[in-house]
């Protein structure tokens, strides 16, 4: 078989992944729009199913309904594989009317554009026709490959993530689509993310005529937020954030209520304890008498640590990248994706396997058109080396 293969079939399939992408794309899936991420998924849905796959919706009151498809392999012992793809986009209503999918120039490279065109409907796409090439090939061995495509990532999977949990357990590999830095890199790991609020309890009074007999909660918290915030930097692999402050209700009142929303980002589990730990230690005394403080939250999405088993999918990503003529880097992300659900379970987890592009979450978001069929070639290489 040549070495590009993969590459030659995938740009034979341009025409119908562009249509695809179209359809798409044109379809307005903010997450809050759930008419149209049903509309997108039923659209996926004709489209697993064109392809062999059993499908199955995932009903959703507030959020659109997750789409699984699952599409059984010809080795009944081989390796159970799982994708992840999300549906939903960051922008508003009627955001593809306003400017729908098209294909222009930028810098001299053929990009296409629209709402949720790189994160990630062409992601998604991607792992369709990566999939589509091993069929056409007969290289379906496997003994599944699941497909998840839900429809709240952009908003932390709040609605998803136990069911991309229970696919990951029964699964020996997960394939997460969030686009690609550039054609030659993937990602390997992300950080985990951490929201706490930090509550100021005091005592309210009259401004002018007895302020000595308040306690000032805005004041207590201003010594725990300084406290807090000196917390970053100090702890390897970590960072805090004190993102929000609001406090009483009207200037003639000694305020008795405050609060804080902190944001904390840690590399690994031994980091987000030991930034626990210094926060505990922070709010555990107050600074002015009659106050108290509460700390609370804790972790939404646990980091996507680099283990030995997620190495083993970039070695495989990389034997197939040398030979598609190139030299695959693994790259750690700030930003969570479903990928640090799958990776905290133990599961051997890659993600960053989309698109390459830029500006996601911006009206000028964009793919580079000239890498596709190498992003799809890189999908199906894996997948095949994963079934080996």
């Amino acid at each position: 078989m040549p070495k590009s293969f993969f590459v030659e079939q995938a740009e034979s399939l341009m025409e119908p992944f562009f249509a695809d992408l179209q359809a798409m794309v044109n379809i307005d899936s903010g997450t809050y729009v759930k008419a149209g991420v049903d509309r997108l998924g039923l659209w996926l849905q004709r489209r697993f199913q064109g392809l062999g796959f059993d499908t199955y919706f995932d009903e959703q009151q507030e959020y659109g309904n997750h789409l699984v498809a699952v599409q059984r392999g010809n080795n009944p012992q081989g390796a159970r594989l799982l994708l992840i793809g999300h549906m939903d986009t960051v922008f508003p209503a009627d955001e593809a009317v306003r400017r729908p999918f098209s294909r222009t120039q930028l810098d001299g490279i053929a990009i296409a554009k629209g709402p949720g065109v790189l994160d990630m409907k062409s992601g998604v796409l991607i792992g369709i026709y990566a999939v589509q090439l091993l069929l056409a090939s007969h290289l379906a061995n496997y003994q599944s490959i699941t497909f998840v495509c839900n429809s709240d990532e952009e908003v932390g999977s709040r609605s998803s993530r136990s069911l991309i949990g229970k696919l990951a357990r029964e699964s020996d590999a997960v394939l997460v689509l969030e686009p690609g830095r550039i054609v030659n890199r993937v990602v390997s790991a992300r950080r985990g993310i951490a929201n706490y609020r930090v509550e100021a309890h005091g005592l309210s009074s009259h401004a002018g005529v007895e302020p000595e007999k308040g306690r000032n909660a805005i004041l207590e918290l201003s010594h725990q937020v300084i406290a807090l915030q000196a917390i970053n930097g100090t702890i390897p692999g970590a960072t805090l954030n004190v993102g929000i402050i609001k406090g009483g209700e009207r200037t003639n009142i000694v305020p008795d209520y405050a609060y804080c929303d902190i944001d904390v980002r840690v590399s690994d589990r031994a980091g987000l304890k030991a930034i626990e730990e210094a926060m505990r230690q922070v709010t555990s005394h107050t600074v002015l008498d009659g106050t108290s403080i509460v700390l609370s939250g804790g972790v939404s999405n646990m980091p996507f640590e680099r283990t030995e088993e997620s190495l083993k999918l970039v070695r495989l990503a990389q034997q197939v990248g040398a030979q598609l003529g190139l030299q695959i880097e693994d790259v750690s992300s700030g930003g969570a994706s479903d990928a640090n659900t799958t990776a905290g379970l133990g599961v051997p987890t890659i993600d960053g396997l989309g698109a390459t592009g830029g500006l996601a979450h911006n009206p000028d978001e964009y793919i580079e058109v000239d890498q596709l069929p190498v992003r799809i070639a890189l999908v199906s290489g894996l997948l095949q080396r994963l079934c080996e």
